[in-house]
């Protein structure tokens, strides 16, 4: 991919207008802790002046979508086609572990039978302790931007879920900076993980950013799938997402004799919180409307335990080599329709008078459907959990610990 000039591009409407950033962990630069309007949204109205893109975008005409999205090319190790098995001798470092989303990938994996090395910027610090109440062995990797502690984290490993993400944190989203930290970031992962030369599988969690460009425009009634490219990013989140992505890409060509590449989508995620697990990014969301937060915004949502099956189906299957899964609802979800849901959770500080009076709230019209989540599914062998029950989960969880 050789992404062109970013385009102008000017949000209309509330949705984007009041973009709300996430909180972050303790340091481990969680790539979902994002803008919602550019991570789930893809779909509220934009103006903009599109570049021409040399982005490779696979014919949707008699596509197999359990095939879809993702360049193609041939691997020298077979090893990095057959997959990680699950044994504890199978070593994976997981990047951005105390994430809301790397906690869940976390003990995905360890359910799974893999011994995982969680790499942490402060092994003391106390929002790190749930991952080694779960089993995880930490390893300190003080930067994503520095060469330090990279090369004995990733001594002996199989393979690398690579969640983390440098996110500029000022609320002034340099898209310069935020750029080069987001590429530096994952090409260090990568290039230590060829180094490491036991490396063999690698998935790296991208978002739904990445893939959520002008198609609407030629054509309102699109569906986003793996097949798209962001060719038309405007914030500095999807600016540098959609970069980074395109660094995997090449590095995966690069280090085809090494390893293999998959790449998770992850549109807003909910779910319940881990044992000990702080709250952050997206739950930081719900958090908000569940005490009385009223907001105007629409997005996908899917659930963290979707999102940490695709990390380890993805180091596993030999269908995930080379591809992109977009983890999705197939509906655009209103903020709306996540606080009725919430109410009838249990989360009595909703009150739906104030959103009945509040005028951006009326004015949305969440596009239903709006994504095509065939690919993963397929994947799963399932559909993806439904976004009521990830929100029911995720209001039951705030309330047991006290939250909200």
């Amino acid at each position: 991919w050789k992404p062109g000039t970013p385009p102008r591009q000017e949000a209309s409407g509330e949705n984007l207008g009041r973009r709300r950033r996430a909180l972050r962990g303790d340091g481990e630069e969680a790539q979902e802790e994002v803008f919602l309007g550019e991570m789930g949204m893809c779909g509220s109205k934009i103006t903009h002046s599109a570049p021409t893109l040399d982005y490779v975008v696979e014919s949707r005409k008699n596509e197999d979508p359990s095939t879809r999205g993702g360049p193609s090319s041939p691997f020298r190790n077979r090893a990095a086609i057959e997959g990680l098995n699950r044994s504890k001798e199978t070593v994976v470092l997981l990047t951005g572990a105390s994430s809301w989303s790397g906690g869940y990938v976390a003990q995905a994996l360890i359910d799974a039978g893999y011994s995982v090395r969680a790499a942490v910027s402060n092994r003391s610090s106390a929002r790190v302790d749930f991952l080694r109440d779960m089993g995880c062995v930490l390893v300190a990797v003080p930067d994503l931007l520095a060469e330090e502690g990279w090369a004995e984290a990733m001594a002996g490993c199989a393979g690398l879920a690579h969640v983390a993400s440098p996110i500029e944190t000022s609320g002034k989203g340099d898209a310069d900076v935020l750029t080069r930290q987001a590429v530096e970031g994952t090409e260090r992962a990568l290039r230590f993980a060829a180094l490491a030369g036991t490396v063999t599988r690698v998935v790296v969690t991208a978002t739904m950013a990445s893939i959520c460009g002008s198609q609407r425009e030629a054509n309102p009634e699109h569906q986003w799938s793996e097949a798209d490219h962001n060719d038309a990013p405007s914030s500095a989140y999807s600016k540098s997402k959609t970069a980074a992505e395109a660094t995997v890409w090449e590095l995966a060509d690069k280090y085809k004799d090494k390893f293999s590449v998959c790449t998770v989508h992850p549109a807003v995620v909910l779910g319940t919180l881990l044992p000990a697990q702080p709250v952050s990014s997206t739950m930081s969301v719900v958090q908000g409307f569940a005490k009385g937060q009223v907001m105007s915004m629409m997005f996908g949502v899917c659930d963290a335990a979707d999102v940490a099956e695709a990390h380890v189906l993805g180091l596993e299957r030999k269908e995930a080599v080379n591809q992109r899964y977009l983890v999705c609802s197939r509906d655009q979800i209103s903020t709306l329709e996540l606080a009725q849901w919430a109410l009838t959770a249990g989360a009595s500080g909703v009150d739906l008078a104030k959103w009945g009076a509040n005028e951006e709230v009326q004015k949305m019209a969440p596009k239903k459907p709006a994504t095509d989540n065939r690919k993963v599914e397929a994947l799963f062998g399932r559909a993806l959990i439904a976004p009521e029950t990830s929100l029911e989960r995720a209001v039951q969880s705030l309330t047991q610990q006290g939250l909200i």
